[in-house]
């Protein structure tokens, strides 16, 4: 053991350095009994508790051979033990190794910082000759037991040449334990963690890992190599490093969501956890609401009704995609007709989807529309009418769509139209203020500052502040499948209930996972013939304080109270004579007096 790992190899090393020994893994793998490896993964307490039951249920879908350990301190409960030793992994006991350093500061760096040293305990497994760790944020994808044959501490390049400590090989040993038992309460740690120690610890014989074993969300937003481990599916293990998570992005406001976020790859756990949960109610360790009728929806759409690869990309960033939503089977087949037509025209417009399948004509006989009556339309856009299933659920008008190319969606009711000077206006908007929703109507909310709640008022004024009505809305695109098939479904179930709290959740999702604020555009030409939006007050009162219970007990909306439209003439100041300037006070205080 020598000091300090150089920190000076340049990022793009990570490509290279990486993927040099890919072409190596099978001379190197070897066949030996299985009960002397083993993966291991380590547990503080409950907190990454459902975590770690996603990561051994993924582990073993590998069809491993070997066992699967997890280290566990002994505030981690009786339930997620038993959790985990159904789903196939043998718990051991072990006891917290002291933080070397300052626990508060550990605290801020992010969860369960100051109890990780006590992964350390790995390499007193001496039953095992060598052992494959993975940190509790990791999901293995592809069977990875070819790790086995590389040599101790061989992990993969993160940024600033440091080796990433959430995969690696070791090799337990009674002495290199006693080494590092007496060694690391006054070794330097780069991050003051324990991947700052073993970075030191194993500076002279660490050996780089191919990245495709630990991809880090991050690198798939600027490594060509990363992105096309996920499109040619030769990744093995997902790590979501940083605080963004596919169990906690709906709530955190973290500033660097963007760059640790991918609706793709966290769809992938997401997809786990559902299967894993199915298994562990089989043994009678995960209990889910029997009388909601709509459980299974999430999984109907996506893991069936959605393609594998639905959301690894939204090309068309100039042009959007109008989601029209038939919310009353009545409406005049002349003023659909009328309305698709308008949308059609704008050049901002790439295609049109019809949430509703079919509408009553003037005789009130059901007319489809299929695809030969809208080709018949002459639009030319792209339309097509999606028929809704047969899930009863107001969550539908979220749902992404298949075949959706651009980054923009704009969500109208079949209610309401707004002139495409309005709209195009919207859009270019949008378009600078992209982690934002924005819209033409708005619910309007006044803060209890004394118990810091909120409720629902009918007016906005300038003592409120308002959240966006999902009747017509620009958000991203892929903000349908992080509410869909990301955000936990225990909110869905909540909205089959509470139908009028639908708007108010999407706004949540938003503003908590981007942490922006919703813009409300002025329009100067739009119409609403009828009101389709859900009017219990009672239940619009109660959704804020009653969802935030569902956003990990935090509101993470953020509310805005301010209202952005086009220049017009009149609001043009225009040069006066100094000779009018008693009248000109006169008439702004006649103005502010009667504000």
């Amino acid at each position: 053991m020598t000091k300090g790992y150089s920190e000076t190899t340049k990022l793009s090393n990570w490509d290279a350095t990486n993927n040099n020994r890919s072409a190596q893994i099978d001379i190197i793998q070897q066949q030996q009994p299985p009960n002397e490896k083993a993966f291991v993964t380590f547990l503080c307490d409950d907190v990454m508790g459902e975590a770690t039951e996603v990561l051994v249920y993924s582990l073993k879908q590998t069809n491993t051979k070997h066992d699967i350990v997890v280290l566990v301190l002994d505030d981690v409960t009786q339930m997620v033990r038993s959790r985990l030793e159904y789903l196939g992994a043998k718990i051991v006991n072990v006891d917290q190794i002291k933080y070397p350093w300052d626990s508060s500061s550990a605290r801020r760096k992010g969860f369960n910082k100051a109890c990780r040293y006590s992964k350390l305990n790995l390499w007193n497994l001496t039953q095992y000759e060598k052992v494959v760790f993975l940190d509790a944020d990791t999901m293995v994808v592809n069977n990875i037991d070819e790790l086995f044959g590389y040599p101790q501490f061989t992990a993969a390049v993160d940024i600033g040449g440091v080796l990433n400590t959430g995969v690696f090989v070791a090799e337990p040993n009674a002495e290199t334990y006693n080494d590092i038992m007496a060694t690391y309460e006054n070794a330097p740690s780069y991050n003051k963690g324990d991947q700052g120690f073993l970075n030191y610890y194993f500076n002279k014989t660490a050996n780089p890992l191919p990245g495709n074993y630990n991809l880090m969300i991050k690198f798939t937003h600027f490594s060509t190599l990363a992105s096309e481990f996920v499109t040619k599916n030769t990744v093995k293990v997902l790590h979501f490093t940083s605080e963004t998570k596919p169990w906690n992005f709906h709530f955190l406001h973290q500033r660097e969501w963007r760059e640790n976020y991918d609706g793709y790859l966290f769809g992938l756990w997401t997809r786990a956890l559902r299967n894993m949960r199915s298994q562990l109610t089989e043994g009678g360790l995960w209990t889910s609401s029997s009388d909601w009728e709509n459980k299974g929806r999430v999984a109907n759409i996506c893991d069936h009704r959605l393609k594998s690869n639905y959301g690894r990309k939204y090309p068309r960033k100039n042009q959007f995609t109008v989601i029209v939503t038939l919310n009353k089977p009545s409406i005049n087949k002349q003023y659909l007709e009328q309305m698709l037509h308008m949308y059609a025209s704008s050049k901002k417009v790439h295609q049109i989807f019809i949430n509703g399948n079919s509408i009553k004509d003037q005789h009130g006989k059901r007319f489809s529309l299929n695809q030969a009556y809208l080709r018949s339309l002459r639009l030319r856009k792209p339309v097509k009418a999606i028929a809704r299933g047969s899930y009863n659920t107001v969550n539908w008008k979220f749902n992404p769509i298949q075949g959706i190319t651009t980054d923009a969606v704009y969500l109208a009711d079949e209610n309401i139209i707004t002139s495409l000077e309005d709209l195009e206006f919207a859009f270019d908007l949008w378009k600078k203020n992209m982690d934002s929703i924005v819209g033409f109507k708005s619910d309007a909310h006044s803060v209890q500052t004394a118990t810091d709640t909120y409720t629902f008022v009918e007016n906005l004024d300038s003592t409120n502040r308002y959240s966006i009505i999902s009747n017509n809305m620009f958000l991203k695109s892929d903000f349908l499948y992080g509410y869909t098939c990301i955000m936990p479904e225990e909110i869905h179930q909540y909205i089959d209930t509470y139908p009028a709290c639908r708007d108010i959740a999407i706004n949540m999702l938003v503003s908590g996972q981007t942490g922006s604020s919703p813009i409300l555009v002025k329009a100067d030409y739009a119409f609403e013939f009828e009101d389709s939006h859900p009017q219990t007050i009672r239940q619009r009162s109660q959704c804020i304080n009653e969802l935030s219970a569902l956003f990990d007990g935090k509101n993470p909306l953020n509310l805005n109270n301010e209202i952005v439209s086009k220049v017009s003439p009149d609001q043009i100041n225009t040069s006066t004579s100094w000779d009018t300037w008693a009248s000109s006070i006169a008439a702004i205080k006649t103005k502010n007096s009667s504000a």
